[in-house]
């Protein structure tokens, strides 16, 4: 796993490599084995190296062709690399490492992006400079794993992969985006291509750019929305639950041995929970010396008894990392420094230190659970929308249509509160935490209506497939492939990165998304149980209770970030969003009153200070591990 920067003048001025340097000094956390430059012109890239296949210096980026007129900085792994190199080979391509950059390279550069970069299978960001036509790609795997980033105007494009490496060159202020910072304070996340800085956007997943001296064509490889074969899916629906066992079994074994592909040490991180102890399961059948890492919070529902349970079953060492106030409210800033916007999760923080205990052990790759909730079924939301439009549908008076006028007498007869409304929105409380759907819907739609639109999009799609309680269902599965899993793979990118770690998600990988797009309702929630399908493989590597235990998720607890509440006297949030001096304290005791709102405003507070006023991470950490301890004095 690396780290990429680069840029292209496009009014032809000379790209000056110190510049570049300056862009890699921000991000040398992502790559600290290696660094590399490559100019031609206008056109400058650079790479950070963390060595993982290939540990030589052969392995060096930026990688160039042999006629010297392709030249990549790559980002990712590609699982699927052996068999393209055989398919290259045959063409006459010759290869002198054996890192999956090559093949990457020479896929792009013999076979074109339209056709190489849809074969790709992992997880990837990188730029792609064809010196034959004087075009530079740059792309994203399907769903986002892997982040690139993109800024300037007529005179320059700057990339990177990370945010503060874009602010390194002088073409990209540090200008907030009131729009985005209003949409995490609403939300507590800043979804699609928004980010919380002025022209600066992310690349779309599943996407790639193709950037010329005139033009710019952003072309979409992969969606989950459009690739989502309705004829199949109604297929698989006639079909019984447990043909479809075998399928996942098969697909994600082998997912999991090839995200085992590594020169350099392994590990994994298992909760306890039923996905990251499924990977642990399937990594120890291939691997009898693996360990895994657990965070264990203070003050939240301990994983570390769970973790060890599943230690204990598979006969696998199980780490846990401690996690307590102080420590979390320390590594808090640097989180937000790592992410380059205002925290998401809480557990942002514990994944920061598990990540860090990683590194301090040599491992330099982890494997982790995320994907699954998203692609079978998981979340407890997902539920509730299948219950609601049941609910609906089975109502006595649901299928009154009062546009005609005799529907309307009849209902007129009718006393009121036997009516039950048809839901305002396809995902209730997807836009407001409250569940107050109407309401808040007319507010919130003009700062984000492509969600809205989206949701729209999925439902009508599914037309046919089941009663529309299970459309209600797949609708809301497909779209947390969007926002919600955008923001969990953001924070294992970045809190992994931030301490030289490399996370890998075998849960997305091409075949067992595509099984996941495809399997149908019945198969997915079962009995009352969402995430069926996988529960079911998992019966036979896993004790039951844990198997069927409640979902907890990655926890933290909301009373470690009141301490930040001092931070908002005299800060920058005020000054974002004109708040007068004299509402601060009513403020302040407003905020206690909501501890998610609380900890939206605050991670702005904290983002603002490093990203506008250049604040220090590690004082910012002091400042708050300084209100703790006043805090248990007074």
């Amino acid at each position: 796993m690396c780290g990429i920067v680069g840029f292209w003048n496009l009014d032809g001025k000379t790209a000056e490599v110190p510049t570049v340097e300056k862009m890699l000094d921000t991000i040398i956390h992502r790559g600290p084995d290696d660094r590399g430059t490559w100019t031609a012109g206008p056109v400058a890239l650079g790479h950070q190296r963390l060595s993982i296949l290939d540990l030589s210096p052969r392995g060096h980026q930026p990688f160039v062709t042999a006629d010297g007129k392709g030249i990549l900085t790559y980002n990712g792994e590609v699982y699927n690399y052996q068999q393209l190199r055989k398919e290259l080979e045959r063409e006459g391509v010759s290869f002198r490492s054996t890192s999956d950059t090559e093949v990457v390279l020479y896929a792009l550069h013999q076979w074109g992006p339209a056709k190489a970069i849809p074969l790709l299978n992992g997880m990837f960001g990188f730029a792609y400079v064809d010196l034959r036509n004087n075009s530079m790609v740059l792309a994203r795997d399907r769903l986002g794993i892997k982040p690139v980033y993109v800024a300037g105007d007529n005179s320059c494009l700057v990339f990177g992969s990370e945010i503060k490496a874009l602010l390194a060159h002088p073409c990209v202020p540090s200008t907030p985006n009131m729009h985005a910072l209003v949409m995490h304070a609403l939300f507590q996340r800043i979804d699609n291509e928004l980010t919380p800085f002025e022209k600066v956007e992310s690349v779309k997943p599943g996407s790639y750019w193709i950037v010329t001296e005139s033009s710019v064509d952003r072309i979409e490889y992969f969606d989950a929305v459009r690739d989502l074969e309705i004829e199949r899916l109604v297929r698989s629906h006639a079909e019984q639950p447990q043909r479809f066992v075998a399928d996942f079994e098969t697909a994600f074994s082998e997912s999991v041995r090839l995200h085992l592909a590594s020169d350099a040490p392994l590990a994994t991180m298992c909760s306890g929970g039923v996905d990251s102890s499924l990977v642990t399961s399937y990594v120890r059948q291939s691997r009898d010396d693996v360990v895994a890492y657990v965070a264990d919070v203070k003050g939240a529902i301990s994983e570390g008894p769970k973790a060890k349970r599943v230690g204990e079953h598979l006969g696998v060492q199980i780490r846990q990392v401690d996690v307590d106030e102080e420590l979390a409210l320390r590594l808090w800033p640097q989180a937000t420094w790592f992410g380059d916007q205002p925290n998401t999760h809480g557990s942002d923080m514990p994944m920061l230190a598990v990540a860090q205990a990683c590194r301090n052990d040599g491992i330099k790759v982890v494997l982790t659970g995320e994907g699954s909730d998203e692609l079978f079924g998981g979340y407890d939301w997902q539920a509730r929308v299948f219950s609601m439009w049941r609910h609906w549908r089975r109502h006595p008076f649901s299928k009154f249509d009062m546009s005609n006028r005799w529907h309307r007498g009849l209902a007129s007869l009718v006393p009121k509160r036997f009516f039950v409304e048809k839901p305002d929105s396809l995902f209730p409380g997807a836009f407001w935490r409250n569940d107050e759907s109407l309401p808040q819907f007319k507010i919130v739609f003009p700062l984000d209506p492509g969600k809205h639109l989206r949701a729209t999009e999925i439902f009508e799609k599914l037309e046919g497939v089941g009663p529309i309680e299970e459309r209600a269902f797949l609708a809301r599965c497909v779209d947390d492939l969007f926002g919600h899993l955008e923001s969990l793979l953001k924070r294992n990118d970045r809190m992994g990165m931030g301490a030289s770690v490399e996370t890998r998600v075998p849960f997305i990988e091409n075949r067992v998304i595509d099984l996941g797009l495809h399997t149908p309702f019945h198969a997915k929630y079962r009995d009352r149980r969402g995430k069926w399908l996988v529960k079911e493989a998992a019966r036979q590597y896993l004790p039951e209770d844990i198997v069927f235990a409640k979902k907890v998720g990655f926890s933290a607890s909301w009373d470690y970030f009141c301490h930040g509440l001092p931070l908002l006297r005299n800060g920058m949030v005020s000054e974002l969003f004109c708040w007068g001096t004299r509402f601060t304290d009513q403020l302040l005791a407003l905020l206690r009153k909501d501890p998610v709102l609380m900890w939206n405003i605050i991670s702005i507070e904290l983002w603002a200070r490093l990203y506008l006023r250049g604040e220090s991470a590690d004082e910012l950490g002091e400042k708050l591990v300084f209100n703790f301890h006043n805090s248990i004095d007074s």
